[in-house]
């Protein structure tokens, strides 16, 4: 009787030592996970915010912001682009937002004026390889963001285009 009280006293504190083993791996996971699937919501709100710019500049008459009074002194693309960060709920600047009202072939896009990209110039905010040679709406945000554990920080930098055919 007292050879299995003895192995019962020496067990007791195993299950306490695995545990204080075992938590910092599970307190970087935890860690780990919350911090990607707050990086995956920002990035879900950026494509959205992009798709949804795309669609409004391709709905926007490409001379409604001539004069620029019109438009509350914004141009065609700076009114555009003032959506997209609305639409990104807090999650870019419009430092980080690119918007152009582009035609030519996609391999090398031309913006339709200087008013009509924040790219400056007649710069398009990128190359889409479009078959379209029509007008067409880019836009393209960015974002820098991290994913952090409690022994690792990673920087993410986050982005989408998104390209509407302007009607």
């Amino acid at each position: 009787m007292r050879m299995g009280s003895r192995i019962c006293r020496t067990d007791r504190g195993a299950a306490i030592v695995e545990f204080a083993l075992i938590l910092p791996l599970l307190s970087m996971m935890a860690l780990g996970m919350l911090t990607a699937g707050i990086a995956l919501d920002r990035k879900q709100d950026i494509t959205n915010a992009a798709r949804e710019a795309a669609r409004f500049g391709a709905t926007v008459a490409e001379h409604q912001c001539e004069p620029t009074s019109e438009c509350d002194g914004l141009t065609w693309a700076q009114l555009v682009r003032s959506l997209a960060v609305q639409r990104s709920n807090g999650a870019v600047a419009e430092a980080n937002v690119c918007v152009a009202l582009v035609s030519g072939p996609g391999w090398a896009p031309v913006a339709v004026g200087s008013g009509h990209t924040t790219a400056g110039g007649l710069n398009p905010c990128y190359v889409d390889n479009s078959s379209d040679t029509d007008k067409r709406v880019q836009v393209a945000v960015t974002r820098s963001d991290k994913l952090e554990a409690v022994l690792f920080t990673m920087n993410l930098n986050l982005g989408s285009k998104a390209t509407a055919r302007f009607e």
